[in-house]
């Protein structure tokens, strides 16, 4: 009977000490996206981050790209996990594309990943609603000093696609 009630007591100060110990916060999953230095760039990286999260709720990373780096071989080695590239038609993985401009390709983590299953969907839609007159005032406002956020989110809200 002593035994019994002794086990029990130890049991109970281990639950006890186990769940005692601090909690690591958990923000969910971040995408890498790979981005040039220019205004173009800058304004669609705005678009779709700012798109993703508001209807999947996974955050987004900047990975600024200098001029001699491959973006293609940083998705290749898994640094970024989606990349603005100049447009080639070769490609298969193309998630975001207007014309005239660069277009988003995707790595294998989007593609893979479970925690990322909305993500490309959501690209997809905002692709269908964006039109290439949008970015080109997008960037002009950027160009004349806005922040690329604050003029991207107004115009999603003016639209309601947030």
């Amino acid at each position: 009977m002593a035994v019994r009630a002794l086990r029990h007591l130890l049991l109970l100060l281990l639950l006890v000490c186990l769940t005692c110990q601090p909690l690591a916060a958990c923000f969910g999953p971040k995408l890498f996206v790979g981005v040039g230095l220019g205004a173009e760039e800058t304004v669609l990286y705005a678009m779709v981050t700012l798109y993703v999260q508001e209807k999947t709720g996974v955050e987004s990373l900047r990975v600024d790209f200098s001029d001699g780096q491959n973006p293609l071989l940083e998705l290749a080695e898994e640094k970024v996990d989606l990349a603005f590239i100049l447009a080639d038609p070769a490609l298969s993985e193309v998630v975001f594309n207007l014309a005239g401009s660069v277009v988003l390709v995707t790595g294998k983590r989007p593609l893979d990943n479970l925690q990322f299953t909305t993500v490309l969907p959501a690209i997809r839609k905002l692709n269908s609603l964006v039109q290439p007159e949008d970015v080109t005032g997008l960037v002009a406002q950027v160009e004349a000093g806005e922040s690329a956020m604050a003029v991207v989110r107004k115009l999603f809200m003016q639209r309601r696609w947030i």
